[in-house]
């Protein structure tokens, strides 16, 4: 069993996941993980945002992925994604697979940024006034064209409310890690777990009395950087033949330049989510994880059944079989 103590509670959400990206969505594998294996220097990704419904009837959203038309992007990300030859193709952005699953933008109440980064934080724009937007504490709030240099744009905060989460009053905690109970329920939780960058945020959703998925946002890029570890080895063991060292991961955060902007301090978070990540009433889906493809359902389905569905057994070591998109990065 895992070391963490879950808070209590029989108020639960619905979680459903949306993919905004492409199949052949890449990025430069040294931005995001360390060591680079020869042959492995893109790495494949995904773009998993989350549809987060109240039983009450309030929606909201967890990331929001990237722009169909990188023609909108800020100069700055204009030149961050050409110089580091990233692919953040879009098929169907967030607002159009909502509209295509029958939820209107109107409905979403309030939008959690896990942080800043261009393919998360999508087009606010689209979204009504009413839509209130989350942030983390200290999060970069630049915007071009005041800033010439800022990947936010004015369009991103403009006409509508902007809530800076403080964590001074926060007395709970999970794993460590500072948490704010967003519906005052227990059915949801923002965690703070800094290190990618400034006011970075997860996220706890409770879609069982004792079943959870855990929202990671970017804590890390591939779970190779997350497993092995000898807590996932007390409840799920690696049982392959590939690894020797199971005490600790296979890949590690880079130091810069790269996407984290401060490796002690994700390092420091990413072993309070290995707490987690062990709990086998917790299922962890980070933001880029291709290996979770053709394991977890897609929006308009849920993922609150991913006990019964077996999913984090399948999951946990899906980076170490042939065939997925994260294997052979050790």
């Amino acid at each position: 069993m895992s070391q963490v103590t879950l808070p209590k509670s029989t108020s639960t959400v619905s979680v459903k996941v949306l993919n905004v990206s492409t199949p052949t969505s890449t990025a430069p594998s040294s931005f995001f993980i360390s060591p680079v294996k020869p042959g492995r220097e893109r790495l494949s990704v995904v773009v998993h945002t989350f549809l987060i419904e109240h039983p009450n009837g309030r929606k909201m959203m967890f990331d929001l992925g990237g722009l169909k038309d990188p023609g909108q992007y800020s100069p700055a990300v204009k030149g961050l994604l050409s110089s580091q030859n990233f692919d953040m193709s879009v098929d169907a952005d967030v607002t159009e697979q909502l509209n295509a699953g029958g939820i209107r933008l109107d409905q979403i109440d309030t939008v959690i940024w896990s942080h800043t980064h261009p393919d998360h934080v999508g087009d606010m724009s689209l979204f009504p006034p009413t839509t209130k937007l989350l942030i983390g504490k200290g999060t970069d709030r630049k915007v071009f064209p005041e800033f010439p240099d800022a990947q936010l744009r004015e369009s991103d905060f403009a006409g509508r409310e902007v809530e800076e989460l403080s964590w001074e009053t926060a007395h709970l905690t999970i794993a460590g890690l500072r948490a704010f109970d967003f519906f005052g329920d227990g059915s949801f939780y923002v965690l703070d777990t800094p290190g990618h960058c400034s006011g970075h945020l997860s996220a706890l959703a409770r879609v069982k009395e004792d079943s959870f998925v855990l929202l990671g946002g970017d804590v890390c890029h591939h779970p190779g950087q997350l497993r092995p570890n000898l807590h996932i080895q007390r409840n799920i063991p690696y049982s392959g033949d590939i690894l020797i060292d199971l005490s600790q991961p296979i890949l590690t955060v880079p130091g810069q330049p790269s996407a984290y902007g401060d490796k002690p301090t994700a390092l420091a978070t990413l072993e309070k989510i290995q707490l987690l990540d062990a709990h086998p009433d917790i299922f962890v889906i980070l933001a880029h994880d291709s290996t979770l493809e053709g394991i977890i359902n897609l929006f308009p389905e849920t993922v609150n059944n991913w006990k019964e569905f077996g999913w984090k057994h399948k999951a946990v070591w899906a980076f170490m079989q042939e065939g997925t998109k994260g294997f052979g990065y050790h």
